[in-house]
């Protein structure tokens, strides 16, 4: 009996986190909204100003 395997004790109940209020959620949730938004809007400006400065490329003259 002496080489019974010995459980260790169970840890501590962990202390949920403070949970928001509704209106702090809604909040991060727009705001979230906002910057995914404005991230996209920014990546389709990128993206034209590229194939705008792609299409303006000097074309090479063929006379002599």
């Amino acid at each position: 009996m002496e080489n019974e395997p010995t459980i260790p004790p169970a840890p501590p109940p962990a202390i949920p986190a403070a949970v928001p209020s509704r209106k702090a959620q809604s909040w991060g949730a727009f705001i979230s909204i906002i910057v995914i938004v404005l991230m996209i809007i920014i990546g389709a400006f990128y993206a034209w100003g590229q194939r705008i400065s792609e299409s303006n490329l000097p074309i090479e003259s063929t006379i002599p």
